[in-house]
């Protein structure tokens, strides 16, 4: 008879997981530069990750899942997530990189590129570095 309960997955997640962790920290930092509480921020990250990516699970419960995984107020350093646009030739110079990637990897894993149609002139990209934990104190904080 097999084990009761979920099976024991070791700590392993699937790749889409990370990527919403940095979308939702990303997001949620957008939301607490604009001057938005921290409930209000969590409402504003759900609806941004809903609209960048519609079939892609989320709710205030993960959001602030999320922020305990990765801005505990135990820890001193953090993920800090900053966008950029790319285009130009540092564009062409990341579209090689993914091919000689796929090139090199053939067999080993699957790596899709995208065909000759797909020749964008620019392209939104998300960088992470670690760095101190944002601060955001209220505005009525105790110095």
């Amino acid at each position: 008879m097999a084990k009761r309960g979920r099976r024991n997955k070791h700590g392993v997640r699937p790749g889409w997981m990370l990527l919403r962790s940095v979308m939702v920290l990303h997001a949620y930092d957008q939301a607490r530069a604009r001057g938005e509480k921290h409930s209000a921020a969590i409402t504003e990250t759900v609806s941004a990750v809903r609209s960048r990516v519609p079939g892609m699970p989320i709710s205030e419960t993960e959001v602030k899942r999320t922020l305990a995984e990765f801005r505990s107020k135990d820890c001193k350093r953090s993920w800090i997530i900053s966008a950029s646009i790319v285009h130009g030739q540092e564009l062409d110079t990341r579209f090689e990189n993914l091919k000689w990637i796929a090139d090199i990897s053939r067999g080993k894993f699957v790596v899709s590129i995208p065909g000759a149609e797909f020749n964008p002139t620019r392209l939104r990209a998300l960088a992470i570095q670690v760095g101190p934990r944002p601060r955001s104190p209220r505005h009525n904080a105790k110095c």
